[in-house]
């Protein structure tokens, strides 16, 4: 393990000690604040969470907001590290298509093309068709905004659980140029830069912002002495500004981004009951080895393990000020290519030699958007959202000379099987929310949105290769043209009161609902098309909470109640075949409850002092839920179907704690000192949808810290600090863990180990 720093580059924003204490306070300072210094209060932050610009201690919903400078100032800039940021939150990574994103416990699907994530994720006001699409280095920001709870009645698009809200830095009328350059352990280096600045006079201004990031693997492969599991970024965004006095702006955004990646490898996490003797001895019987390292930093394969994915957008955001009143029109386009390579068997028998699925997607996003004037006795926001995205995958698995002792079947030896997937969807909805601020303190909120959803799927199994039993067990396969119509509703009710000034209390209950869709896969032999259909998820969510900021702006606490019922909740469930065989199908499980609390802090008890304290309490529990896949523990003993009704949801910790702190104090003249530390605690949960013990992932807390100085010279602003990320090297994994087969064992994602390093920044 090394240090290697890189040349400078590219990235940006204030280094003023009052914007690196508000940027762990979650506030990013506004760009006309002065220079913070000796700041002794917690920064005002501003969202759009309701379509229009506000103070997010006045919006009436749970919000937790995290300035881009945060990330930027913590060295976190992967999706998954929001987990480290966001209460109630748990990012899931396997690979890019293989990503979810849980809030309250409901959005940890299994990963399947055909269905939408419960949890819509927006860049820059447009929606995001799969969160790995999400999934690059999080750099240029402006801020990350969670709103928890069902957001349909303004965003247009399915969002039962919740909305993360991405959004870049615009291009400036002042020129900017900031550069950052960064160089760790395991051959880690970034280097960022954005250049931003006038055109045209005050009429056109531009942005350019590019990335690059490596990081060596911390995985091992004892058989052939590779490491995985590291990455290779490359992104670029650039932008474009256009502002006609003040009645008309127009923001152009292109963006590029690339990975070529020796990812994503799980590790062996339990071999399965009893010692594991089921799967252990029959690795060795069949001639191979499979090796258990309790850091889950060691794996045995034969075949390559790899991951591609190239992905551009383009959207073009207007704003027509009409008088008092606001005409907003986005469009959007994107594509999304993810092609992977992996060693399907996971040991280093050459049985499964590749196994996967690639993915072609394509979207294309319109939204309309009419918004009143704001601080009158009624505001309103109405908008049309059309959505269309297209698929064209295809599902492919090669086995290898040791197929047949791995399968127990001879026929599959050198044979192979590839499915073509070609899936459709057109979404159109219209909504609105109004509130009616009956006096000064009360106000009323009312909202709706109906969404009307088509979607269609063909599914084509190609002629099998290998033995003539095999191309008969694995022949050509054509469903036709399979379609699905639905329309649903959904609605906001809410009222908030302000007791003073600086509190405000709110109670709200919503409805929302997620698409249904076909499951793109062949249906099990005795079973139909009928069961690839998947019906629409639909929750209904109660709030009851207050925001307050106190003592002059030196302490905020924001705390809220929750209970999210949810019916015919998406997730997979056992169906007969034929008598007494069942198989896994997705398909509508029953019900589901979320319900809990959630407590977010900021203090400034000195100066230049900033506490905060993230944490949330959520009990998701599996109401109705028969018909369950088995854990290892009870296929061992002879069941086939179980019941998890009354269990704790896959992948929902019932506790997420993380409090931080953050100090800067002037050294001398324009020269700063900084520190900060920021933990983040989860309780355990279960990783495997079967809900197996062998399979729970154990609690765990990761420990960030750094340190450093920075000043002005010439005109320049600059800074120098080193950091470690998960200081401790606590050894944990993040789940998205499969359920068990008949070898009884469980593998998972490893979590990153302790990294550490050093970055420069500079700013002209």
């Amino acid at each position: 393990m090394f240090v290697r720093l890189s040349v400078l580059s590219a990235t940006a924003f204030l280094l003023a000690s009052a914007a690196w204490a508000a940027d762990n306070a979650s506030a990013p300072a506004p760009d006309d604040a002065p220079d913070a210094g000796s700041s002794d209060q917690i920064e005002s932050v501003t969202v759009s969470a309701r379509r229009v610009t506000e103070n997010v201690q006045s919006v009436p919903i749970p919000i937790a907001v995290v300035s881009g400078n945060a990330l930027e100032n913590a060295g976190q800039f992967r999706l998954e590290e929001l987990n480290q940021r966001l209460p109630s939150t748990n990012v899931q990574f396997g690979n890019p298509r293989q990503t979810s994103i849980a809030v309250r416990g409901l959005g940890n699907n299994p990963a399947n093309d055909a269905l939408e994530s419960s949890v819509g994720v927006f860049l820059d006001n447009v929606y995001l068709g799969r969160p790995g699409m999400a999934n690059v280095d999080l750099f240029d920001l402006e801020q990350v905004a969670l709103l928890r709870g069902p957001q349909g009645t303004l965003f247009g698009k399915n969002t039962t659980a919740g909305v993360l809200n991405l959004q870049t830095r615009q291009p400036t009328f002042q020129p900017e140029y900031r550069f950052e350059t960064s160089g760790g352990n395991y051959g880690f280096y970034q280097v960022r830069g954005s250049v931003s600045g006038p055109l045209y006079d005050d009429v056109l201004a531009g942005r350019v912002s590019v990335n690059r990031s490596r990081q060596d693997g911390f995985v091992h492969d004892i058989t052939d002495g590779r490491d995985l599991n590291g990455y290779n970024r490359d992104g670029v965004r650039g932008q474009l500004l256009l502002k006609l006095a003040e009645a008309f702006t127009l923001r152009l955004i292109g963006d590029y981004n690339r990975e070529n990646s020796d990812c994503c490898a799980s590790a062996l996490y339990s071999p399965g009951p009893n010692g594991g003797t089921v799967y252990l001895n029959f690795i060795r019987n069949i001639g191979g080895k499979v090796v258990l390292d309790p850091d889950y930093r060691t794996v045995t394969l034969d075949t390559r393990q790899h991951m591609a994915v190239n992905q551009g957008s383009g959207s073009a955001e207007a704003n027509w000020q009409i008088g008092e009143y606001k005409l907003t029109s986005i469009s959007a386009y994107r594509n999304w290519r993810f092609i992977p390579t992996n060693d399907a068997d996971g040991t280093s028998v050459n049985a499964i030699t590749n196994a996967g699925q690639g993915v072609k997607d394509e979207q294309w996003t319109q939204e309309l958007r009419f918004a009143t004037p704001t601080g009158r006795a009624l505001q309103t926001v109405v908008g049309l959202y059309y959505f269309y995205q297209h698929q064209d995958n295809l599902t492919y698995t090669y086995y290898g000379p040791s197929a047949g002792a791995y399968t127990g079947r001879a026929f599959f030896n050198n044979a192979s099987s590839t499915v073509s997937q070609f899936l459709g969807t057109n979404s159109a909805a219209v909504f609105g929310q109004s509130t009616w601020n009956i006096t000064d303190s009360l106000s009323l909120t009312g909202g709706a949105r109906e969404t009307y959803e088509d979607k269609f799927t063909r599914i084509h199994r190609n002629p099998a290769t290998g033995s003539p039993t095999f191309q008969a067990a694995f022949g050509p396969y054509e469903s036709g043209k399979l379609t699905r119509y639905d329309t649903n509703t959904s609605a906001l009710g809410s009222l908030s009161y302000k007791f003073t000034n600086d509190v405000l209390g709110y109670v709200s209950v919503s409805k929302g609902a997620k698409a249904g869709g076909i499951n793109p896969t062949v249906p099990s032999a005795g079973l139909t098309t009928a069961s690839l259909y998947v019906a629409p998820e639909k929750a209904v969510d109660y709030e009851a909470g207050f925001k307050s900021t106190l003592f002059e702006r030196r302490l905020q606490v924001n705390a809220n109640l929750f209970l999210t019922n949810v019916t015919d909740y998406q997730a997979t469930q056992l169906l007969e075949s034929s008598p007494g065989v069942f198989v896994q199908t997705l398909t509508n499980i029953g019900k589901v409850r979320s319900k809990g609390a959630e407590l977010e802090l900021q203090a400034v008890p000195l100066p230049g002092l900033h506490l905060s304290l993230d944490s949330s309490y959520n009990d998701a529990t599996y109401i109705s839920y028969s018909n369950a896949p088995c854990s290892a523990e009870a296929l061992a003993a002879g069941k086939t179907v179980c019941d998890l009704t009354g269990s704790q949801v896959v992948g929902a910790p019932k506790w997420i704690v993380g409090p931080g702190v953050e100090f800067d104090h002037t050294i001398f003249g324009d020269l700063e000192g900084f520190a900060g530390a920021d933990y983040s605690w989860r309780s355990s949960f279960f990783g495997s949808a079967d809900n197996s013990e062998l399979a729970r992932v154990k609690s765990y807390g990761l420990l960030n810290l750094r340190a450093g100085v920075n000043g002005v010279w010439r005109g320049s602003k600059w800074s120098v600090w080193a950091w470690a990320n998960n200081a401790t090297d606590k050894i944990y994994t993040m789940g998205g863990l499969s359920a068990a087969t008949a070898t009884l064992q469980y593998a998972e994602f490893p979590g990153q180990p302790r990294t550490f390093g050093g970055t420069v920044r500079v700013e002209f």
